[in-house]
């Protein structure tokens, strides 16, 4: 062989070898540059590179290399513009990136901490469902994202999945995993626990195949009001690629890994879409409104003939029965995370309790009726349909997993129904 092919051949066998070494993730161990991009295509290619080496890493080596994390998206519901957080927040800084991009900086450090400061991207296309990006470690991100969105009076909610739409999210992909957290401590005193419930706290984690008929086998007619679903894991393909997601109970989505960060961004719009189609079918049916009723007469003038009433309650029934209406009330009701709703109560009849409220969130009234089997919740004309989404999907993890919208409650334009399955 020549000695200029040689010396090809020989370059070859070297290239070969360092692209499988790199393969194994021993080079993907070096920082990644930093992040600075100047518009949404450079952010993309970032979180493309993020993704891939994700599941690369997860893959071969069932870790993630030392300052690896994965891109989380955390969905949010608002009625604010970007540049107010940074009005109404001392350790946050809002920086334009792009139309409807911004750089959020969250400094998470104390007084006497070193400083501590967490990037956020937040995506404000739509103006009502923000999206968060982030690629900080897990935890801080998720408390960072915590303290701003359950601050008092922040404009900003989670994004709250009731089980049935969870379930639906299952069906949009190949099933991989699931989380069970039921947490009636966190809501409940512990005299209530003792006396009405067999469970302060359960928790489940499964991946693999077997979930579905691990969720199946446990769902006995006895243990099922228990199994409340914190989270499920799908891997779908999609036109753009391949993508494998976790999805959070509260809107944050998770990505394990995936080929093609198109694919990430379409899940998320698709997560999105069908949440705010449930939200405005209980805004457009789920809400009370008195209008006055005009009639015409002669000479095209309009009279009114009275108030009427439109709109309905939304009813949640309830598998687990409620033994103590007054306590019940008082303790989704006193003012504390996660349901950040206050009320006085007043008892209608020995079996018939009613509560006056109003959603810390935004300030909007609610009025809640309660019997043993039942919940019938009055929003106002003007309320936020996520307060009804709140409430229902912390009654499922709290206190009763099969609880479920009545026939006449399901918003109808939705793709995915409320009711009982």
């Amino acid at each position: 062989m020549p000695p200029g092919n040689f010396t090809y051949g020989l370059c070859q066998i070297l290239s070969t070898v360092i692209r499988q070494w790199a393969t194994k993730g021993r080079l993907r161990e070096l920082p990644m540059p930093p992040l600075e991009p100047t518009d949404r295509r450079e952010l993309y290619e970032h979180f493309q590179h993020v993704i891939e080496g994700t599941y690369d890493q997860l893959l071969e080596e069932q870790r993630l290399n030392y300052k690896q994390n994965m891109l989380k998206s955390f969905l949010v519901e608002t009625n604010i513009e970007p540049t107010t957080l940074e009005e109404q927040f001392d350790h946050v800084t809002v920086g334009k990136v792009d139309y409807s991009l911004f750089e959020v900086l969250i400094d998470t450090s104390g007084d006497e901490d070193e400083e501590e400061i967490l990037s956020f991207y937040l995506d404000s296309q739509d103006e009502r469902f923000w999206t968060f990006y982030s690629i900080e470690k897990s935890r801080p991100a998720k408390d960072a994202m915590e303290d701003l969105i359950m601050a008092e009076r922040s404009g900003l909610d989670y994004l709250w999945f009731p089980a049935q739409l969870q379930r639906y999210f299952t069906k949009l992909g190949e099933f991989q995993g699931a989380g069970i957290n039921y947490d009636a401590e966190d809501v409940f005193s512990e005299e209530y626990i003792d006396e009405h419930l067999p469970f302060g706290e359960l928790s489940i984690q499964s991946s693999g195949q077997g979930t579905s008929w691990l969720l199946d086998a446990l769902s006995d007619a006895d243990l099922k009001r228990f199994l409340s679903l914190s989270s499920v894991k799908v891997r779908r393909e999609m036109e753009e690629g391949v993508v494998i997601e976790r999805i959070d109970n509260n809107g944050r989505i998770t990505t394990r890994g995936g080929d093609d960060i198109q694919a990430h961004l379409s899940f998320v719009e698709i997560i999105r879409d069908l949440y705010a189609d449930l939200i405005r079918g209980i805004e457009e049916e789920g809400r009370i409104g008195y209008p006055i009723r005009e009639i015409e007469s002669e000479g095209d003038e309009r009279h009114s003939s009275g108030q009427s009433i439109e709109g309905k309650p939304i009813v949640i029934n309830l598998a687990n029965s409620v033994e103590n209406l007054k306590e019940f009330a008082d303790s989704i009701t006193s003012a504390t995370k996660p349901l950040r709703l206050w009320g006085v109560g007043t008892w209608i009849a020995d079996d018939y309790y009613k509560v006056r409220g109003t959603d810390l969130h935004n300030n909007d009234s609610f009025t809640l009726e309660i019997k043993r089997d039942w919940i019938r919740l009055y929003l106002p004309d003007d309320a936020c349909g996520n307060t009804a989404l709140r409430i229902f999907s912390n009654i499922q993890r709290y206190y009763d997993a099969e609880a479920s919208f009545g026939e006449r409650s399901d918003p109808s334009n939705s793709k995915v129904g409320l009711t009982a399955q």
